[in-house]
């Protein structure tokens, strides 16, 4: 089959959409003639990789924005960046499908629905879409963590409401051949404007690489439990409702938090340790490391912890399963899609106190009951494996 692959985030070093934007290409080049459109940016880790391992099936061509839009569409309104984008990678995708007899297009990333392309307008081609994320909101019980911020959510919801009535006029979502939800938030939110496609897979847009799936030796007695963490500091991760839950645990509580990132939120969070006796007692804030560096803390670690109070998969999520690390996570969002009872531990309420009640009396669980936390990090790291790219693939193009 000949395959184009819209992927403005694409980048074989690099994590998140960037993974997702090379992984699914690179795997469908082992069976498949490949085209991948990807932004400027990209081009020089791209090429390097396959200057360094060249690919016969793999062929990549680029396409930019002028500087002014890069300044213009930032934050809230990165939406309307990707847009111009994909105007732009439209011509050349025209002509590549045209040249090459490609017979299907698949935007995997941007991943957000305001973001889809209107790549259907191209005759002959086959036009499939996602896993798509967007349509999920902050639980009202987390809301207060967005203080300050809210305007931002405001704007975001604004946007939502209006990309979705133009998906609505213009038939966008419906004409496609094939639509796939990153989350049951997004699928409900568009089911009105989607047309037969309103009852497209929900299907993570995570995955991992054979190579990365870590066999743990027997777990090791330890004085006390690992949590990890990772992610941008910023509000919607949800790290001040973490250490909210931290604070609750028992002055005897053996455990470590490590939280591996850099942002905005930083010296707040930096503060706010340092100022809460228990807190600076248990939590590091390692600052940001490279990717490649990420291994350490994953095999050092007993559960990871993805706390974000809006998301809409959690690529961390994957490489946490991986390495053997049982996933607490929210309820909602793509990271109950693929978490359950026997990988990990899934919290829900209706109040701000409800939501780290139950968190604290997660963590609490696992600093009491090491082996059932190693038990479900078994069974993590053999559900990893049922997200390997090569697996994915395979779904995805059973959807058209």
């Amino acid at each position: 089959m000949k395959i184009l692959y819209i992927a403005y985030s694409c980048n074989p070093y690099a994590g998140s959409e960037d993974k997702i934007g090379w992984n699914i290409p690179y795997a469908a080049s082992q069976n498949h003639e490949v085209w991948v459109i990807t932004k400027e940016e990209q081009r020089e880790p791209v090429e390097r990789f396959l200057t360094q391992t060249p690919v016969s099936n793999l062929h990549f061509f680029y396409t930019d924005i002028p500087a002014i839009y890069k300044k213009m569409y930032k934050g809230a309104f990165y939406s309307g960046r990707l847009n111009i984008w994909n105007k732009r990678a439209f011509p050349l995708a025209k002509s590549l499908c045209e040249k090459n007899d490609i017979q299907v297009i698949h935007q995997i990333n941007p991943i957000e629905f305001r973001s889809i392309g209107q790549y259907k307008r191209i005759k002959s081609v086959k036009f499939i879409c996602g896993p798509i994320g967007g349509g999920e909101y902050i639980p009202k019980g987390l809301r207060s963590y967005a203080k300050g911020h809210m305007i931002v959510e405001r704007i975001r919801a604004a946007m939502n409401v209006v990309a979705k009535w133009k998906l609505a006029l213009n038939g966008r979502l419906k004409k496609c051949d094939a639509v796939m939800y990153a989350n049951y938030e997004t699928k409900n939110y568009l089911k009105r404007v989607a047309g037969k496609n309103a009852d497209g897979k929900v299907i993570t847009e995570i995955g991992v690489n054979p190579e990365d799936l870590i066999k743990r030796s027997e777990r090791q007695q330890k004085d006390k439990i690992v949590f990890l963490s990772a992610g941008r500091f910023v509000y919607r991760k949800g790290y001040d409702f973490l250490l909210d839950a931290l604070e609750q645990l028992p002055d005897n509580a053996k455990y470590e938090l490590r939280i591996v990132g850099g942002g905005q939120d930083y010296e707040h969070l930096n503060q706010r340790v340092a100022a809460f006796k228990k807190l600076k007692k248990h939590v590091v804030l390692t600052g940001k490391i490279p990717f490649t560096e990420m291994q350490k803390e994953y095999l050092a670690a007993d559960v990871f912890v993805m706390p974000s109070i809006r998301e809409t998969g959690g690529a961390v999520i994957s490489e946490a399963f991986s390495y053997g690390l049982p996933v607490i996570t929210s309820k909602h969002f793509g990271g109950a899609v693929i978490v359950n009872e026997q990988t990990g531990w899934l919290y829900d309420g209706k109040t701000k106190e409800d939501y780290v009640e139950r968190l604290k009396d997660i963590l609490v669980e696992c600093i009491h009951n090491p082996d059932m936390v190693y038990v479900r990090g078994c069974a993590a790291h053999e559900a990893a494996k049922q997200l390997c790219w090569d697996r994915k693939l395979k779904e995805y193009l059973r959807s058209i």
